[in-house]
């Protein structure tokens, strides 16, 4: 029984003196190591006042495109001179910015029956994607739709209210 003892007691003392032989051959850390290591630089974009500008100008002309609708008379799918005006301008933004693609949507008024308001507002997206191929915008940059008077931005009855919604509207689908 005592050689066991004995035994026990030199194997502890043994692992005991592995462990501590351990622990002092590791490298101790300095101060410095300890710290926390320094975040990388954070690259901040600065942009210079000119393409500060330049990205203002964009946003608000992209604005103007978008939301400048072309407006059609009641029953018509052809252009009057201000849509053709407003269409001018279109196409040129449209020529200064190649990576663009749009959808050109068709809308009617409220009246009459779907059918003939999904092909009204068709024609009348026609007639804008027509006149902006004439005007030099590539056929794989413009998309026609219609969405009938399923879409109206105006309700309620009256001509001033109607009018309103018989419309193309040209919305960016890629930037």
């Amino acid at each position: 029984m005592q050689n066991a003892l004995v035994k026990l007691v030199v194997t502890v003392f043994l692992i005991g003196m592995l462990l501590v032989s351990c622990a002092t051959t590791s490298s101790t850390a300095t101060s410095e190591e300890m710290a926390a290591p320094e975040p990388a630089p954070v690259e901040v974009a600065t942009t210079s006042p000119a393409d500060q500008e330049a990205r203002r100008r964009y946003e608000i002309e992209r604005n103007r495109f978008i939301y400048e609708d072309i407006f059609f008379a009641k029953n018509q799918h052809r252009l009057d001179q201000q849509a053709r005006d407003l269409l001018d301008w279109k196409a040129d933004w449209l020529m200064a910015h190649p990576q663009l693609k749009v959808v050109i949507e068709g809308h009617c008024g409220e009246g009459g029956n779907a059918e003939g308001n999904m092909a009204l507002g068709l024609r009348r997206a026609g007639e804008v994607k027509g006149y902006l191929l004439h005007k030099g915008v590539a056929r794989n940059r413009l998309t026609a739709i219609s969405y009938g008077s399923e879409q109206p931005i105006a309700r309620g009855e009256g001509e001033e209210i109607q009018a309103k919604n018989r419309r193309v509207r040209l919305t960016i689908l890629e930037e």
